[in-house]
């Protein structure tokens, strides 16, 4: 069977926002938000054979990148991988591949694609499409853990600005507002699916320490009949005692972590995919590319960093369609970690006023360049970069790195350092939003996926607030999800979710605030804007 034919019969069988976000893209730079499980691989597959030019993909791990590449080949499309892994005449010959036009889509890694070498090689290419897959890593991922994916949008200018397409399963409002203006994308249709999955029943335990913790973890592996399991914590060192005691309790148990040597890293992939694991607790670093159908449950024995990453790593459960369970275990003390992490990131201002010092000359430099001068090793120094692109102070093009704002070095500084606290805040009250799920007894899903952008004011039925009896309809709002208001201490903001009597608003500078609605009303705390 012919490319073409498959993907016409892909095409008559499309699901709800995939045949949109096809459109949409074959016109204009897109921003597709589709569920887990809804084919966002398709999209870009359909969209690279109906514009004229290659295809380059920005895929954020390994794993990832492998189930892309095998898709595509298996499809019938030339399509290669190129990792840092990938290195001398394999990469000189890909690239060359690429350039010729015997490689049609090129999978790649943000730190490759933003290195300068090989970047030039596959803006000469000119592709046609650049896919940012995963596209949320802009903002959870984009100032501290990944900081070239906040770089994207100069790759986006390298490229010569091809139609940008970014994908991701979930995102919020304020999370699609940062992937568009990270990603510099022009006018950009957005397309907004469902996130709901209704086969995943959500509920939360509460546990006294890490022994009870460990001992309900245990309780729910072994409730796990068919099908694999997951369970998610928040520290490389968690994963090997956590593994190792459920191991010690019978349950065989494998690790995983981003700091594992990548073969072993591969390893754990393999054995989870082809079933030969049936319980893996890892980081969050085992996600992006997991896609095991039958996954029964997710348990995040310690708390994620925002609901939206939550909802990402719930949603690799039941990706077959059938039933599957999310549970978070929460205990005193375990949202410390979050906590800390989620303060202490974002560039200092000592950072950032050496990197504003070596850029006072005017002349473009490269980042490496830019590091030297400030005396700074390259990772400080590209997070003071992206925080001072995230304002507008310094572009970067082909050239390298420059100025762009006539204001005083002092004032740069002191407006960055303010964007970076403005993102601290948001990340420690996500933090406290997670908290807030796990405290409620309204109704879970309710509050995710309003928090999420979507409008859900019945209870769902399919948690265990609402098993409970305890969730109850939504009561009279003043705003709408996704109203823009403004509070008189804490600025202006965006209604993010309801629960029972509070409203939670995200505030651009205090980040998420809980607000009880009789004072809202009583002394009318927002207004509209």
């Amino acid at each position: 069977m012919t490319l073409a034919r498959r993907l016409d019969e892909a095409v008559s069988s499309l699901r709800p926002g995939q045949r949109e976000a096809m459109e949409a893209v074959l016109e204009r730079d897109t921003l597709a938000v589709l569920a887990t499980g809804v084919g966002k691989t398709l999209v870009y597959q359909v969209a690279a054979t109906r514009l004229d030019g290659p295809t380059v993909v920005v895929s954020p791990t390994l794993a990832l990148q492998a189930d892309q590449a095998a898709a595509l080949t298996d499809s019938g499309m030339s399509a290669a991988r190129l990792d840092g892994r990938v290195r001398g005449r394999r990469r000189e010959a890909l690239l060359d591949d690429f350039g010729s036009g015997r490689l049609e889509v090129l999978l790649v890694t943000p730190e490759l694609l933003a290195s300068e070498e090989v970047g030039a090689r596959i803006a000469t290419a000119e592709p046609s499409l650049l896919v940012v897959d995963e596209a949320h890593c802009v903002s959870a991922w984009g100032e501290d853990f990944r900081p070239d994916y906040a770089a994207l949008g100069t790759v986006v200018e390298r490229l010569r600005r091809p139609r940008v397409l970014a994908l991701t399963a979930t995102a919020s409002p304020s999370v699609r507002a940062e992937i568009i203006t990270t990603l510099r994308m022009r006018d950009p249709a957005v397309i907004v699916g469902d996130a709901d999955r209704r086969n995943i029943w959500l509920g939360v335990r509460a546990c006294r320490d890490e022994a009870h913790t460990t001992a309900e973890v245990a309780e729910l592996v072994r409730g796990v009949q068919d099908g694999t399991a997951i369970v998610y914590v928040a520290t490389r060192r968690r994963t090997e005692e956590l593994a190792a005691a459920l191991t010690g309790q019978g349950l065989a148990t494998i690790p995983y972590h981003g700091g594992m040597p990548s073969r072993r890293r591969d390893e754990v992939h393999r054995a989870f995919h082809e079933g030969q694991a049936r319980l893996v607790v890892a980081t969050s670093a085992f996600g992006l590319g997991v896609d095991r159908p039958d996954v029964r449950l997710v348990a995040h024995a310690d708390p994620t960093e925002s609901l939206d990453d939550y909802w990402q790593e719930a949603g690799r459960a039941g990706r077959d369609g059938e039933p599957a369970r999310a549970v978070l275990l929460t205990r005193p003390g375990g949202y410390g970690v979050r906590s800390y992490f989620a303060a202490g990131t974002g560039a200092t201002a000592e950072d950032l006023t050496a990197v504003v010092h070596a850029l006072r000359g005017g002349d473009a430099l490269r980042p490496a360049a830019v590091a030297d001068a400030a005396g700074l090793g390259s990772r400080r120094s590209r997070r003071a970069l992206n925080a001072l692109a995230r304002i507008g102070a310094v572009r970067e093009d082909r050239s390298g790195v420059r100025l762009v704002s006539d204001t005083a070095g002092g004032e740069v500084v002191a407006r960055a350092l303010a964007f970076v606290e403005a993102m601290r805040e948001r990340r420690e009250t996500g933090v406290g939003l997670v908290r807030r799920y796990a405290e409620t007894t309204d109704c879970r899903r309710r509050l995710v996926l309003e928090t999420l952008g979507e409008e859900h004011p019945q209870p769902c039925g399919h948690c265990d607030s609402c098993d409970a009896g305890t969730a109850g309809a939504a009561v009279d709002r003043p705003f709408r999800i996704g109203a823009q208001v403004r509070h008189r201490e804490f600025g202006p903001g965006t209604v993010s979710s309801y629960e029972e009597d509070r409203v939670v608003v995200l505030f651009e500078e205090a980040g998420y605030r809980t607000l009880a609605l009789d004072l809202v009303e009583e002394q009318q705390l927002l207004t509209g804007c």
